[in-house]
């Protein structure tokens, strides 16, 4: 079976599913809020999703699922799924209009909604909107068991989501559930629970209006208002980061074209440190001060003392080697001037060249006082540099990259790192799509002089992603 027929099944499982939970809410599905009320909550979450966040592997990233849960709190499974479902059939529509994507992305949403709020249900959780009320009795245990109870709605609701939205892209891509999930989900849980209660607020909110003005809209916007205003916000400040990348992209680019044997090879080096960052197990932020790192390790070479040296085709004297070797420090220099990169990153750019053993430069570091993010570009850097074409040598084959590896294992390289990427499934993987992706620009790109020049960069390339807090869609 290929890869589009496991597609094709799993999205029917998951329809299946939604239905599923569908009848079995509607059983239960209590009083009809009414029209004007769920087109109210449909448009809020459309609107959210417009400004979705694009995260790793062709996903999309957005804050609808603060709507979907305070519809579900309000007014049931049935009715919190019709919403989730419907905003989602609205959006794609009009933005992503693949049948199979808009089938499968609502109705893995609707399955969250209904199933989150009838575990809460079933365990017994009321309205937390209703101890605010004038008339209500305040019953602190009550209220505190209740706030409990809505944070396992979250809890379904992401982890049906999270699965559901990186299994379909493992099997359609052909990835490992593993590797997938880390470039999408990992590292966010948090923030997604934490961004989940302002569904209670908008809840609350809404009941209040409603109950005490005969109008529960005007609670709603009360909420609703400064989400889409914080969201806005975010949104600028992710263009002027994606900016920022871009500005720092081209300075990469700028220092490449000086030597173009190594053009791409920052982005390359960036890419597996980044999935070698993420196997070690550390966190969001930390793989991405890794990845930053490693974009920018080189970045000291855009010195003019460095441009004969980058295009001199013969061996370079002692003396070339030394001022070579400075590149860095320079680069360390350059990164610090940028607040945000000073102290990890910097210190990181710094050490890349620092060896296991001691024999390294600029500061004869040697084992776990090299910061690991320096010891991982180490082997990414080498391994970038074994498996492109050199004037001097073709790259080299996967497995001969292994065995160098494992060859100066504990004394160039970090042990326990070289083992991981050796025995790591998706380290390989990125290795051979990285080096394939460099042959096939080397191999298109024209000659000049005699030698082949690199003009783009290979495909594939994964960029960062955000924190803001989402619901995957595929």
């Amino acid at each position: 079976m290929g890869s589009r027929s496991r597609t094709n099944a799993f999205v029917l499982v998951v329809l299946a599913a939604a239905a599923a939970a569908l009848i079995a809410a509607y059983g239960d599905r209590g009083a009809f809020p009414g029209i004007w009320a769920l087109s109210s909550f449909i448009l809020a979450a459309y609107l959210l999703d417009l400004t979705n966040n694009p995260l790793q592997l062709g996903a999309i990233g957005s804050t609808s699922f603060i709507i979907h849960m305070a519809a579900g709190v309000l007014f049931g499974g049935f009715y919190g799924a019709l919403v989730a479902g419907a905003s989602t059939v609205l959006y794609l529509s009009f933005h992503r209009p693949i049948l199979i994507k808009v089938l499968f992305n609502a109705a893995q949403r609707a399955l969250c909604v209904a199933l989150g709020i009838m575990l809460y249900q079933e365990v017994g959780g009321g309205m937390p909107a209703a101890y605010l009320l004038p008339e209500a009795t305040l019953r602190l245990p009550a209220v505190q068991k209740d706030l409990g109870l809505f944070f396992a709605i979250a809890a379904v609701y992401f982890a049906i989501n999270t699965v559901a939205l990186n299994a379909v892209i493992a099997i359609s891509s052909g990835r490992r559930f593993r590797e997938v999930w880390n470039l999408n989900a990992r590292g966010v849980l948090g923030y997604d629970i934490a961004a989940s209660s302002l569904s209670i607020a908008l809840a609350y909110l809404y009941t209040i209006s409603e109950r005490v003005l005969g109008f529960g809209t005007l609670g709603f916007a009360a909420v609703l208002i400064p989400i889409l205003v914080i969201r806005h916000i975010y949104g600028l400040y992710r263009k002027l980061q994606s900016s920022g990348r871009e500005l720092l992209d081209l300075m990469v680019k700028a220092i490449e074209a000086r030597d173009p044997y190594t053009s791409g090879h920052s982005l390359r080096v960036a890419a597996l440190s980044r999935a070698i960052a993420h196997e070690t197990k550390m966190s969001a932020e930390e793989v991405e001060e890794v990845y930053t790192a490693a974009i920018l390790h080189d970045v000291g070479k855009i010195h003019e003392e460095f441009a004969p040296l980058l295009r001199k085709e013969s061996k370079l004297t002692p003396e070339e080697t030394a001022l070579l070797q400075t590149h860095a420090v320079k680069s360390a220099e350059l990164v610090g001037i940028i607040s945000s990169f000073r102290g990890t990153v910097q210190d990181t750019v710094r050490s890349h060249h620092e060896r296991w053993d001691g024999g390294g430069y600029p500061d004869g570091m040697a084992g776990e006082e090299i910061p690991l993010g320096s010891r991982i570009i180490m082997i990414s850097d080498t391994t970038d540099a074994m498996t492109t074409d050199r004037p001097y040598r073709k790259r080299l084959p996967i497995e001969a990259v292994v065995s160098e590896l494992q060859k100066y294992r504990g004394t160039q390289f970090d042990p326990k790192l070289v083992d991981l990427v050796v025995n790591s499934v998706t380290i390989r993987r990125v290795m051979a799509e990285l080096q394939s992706g460099a042959a096939t620009v080397q191999a298109a790109a024209p000659s000049d002089g005699g030698s082949k020049r690199v003009v783009a960069h290979p495909p594939g390339i994964l960029r960062g992603r955000s924190s803001w807090p989402r619901i995957r869609a595929f």
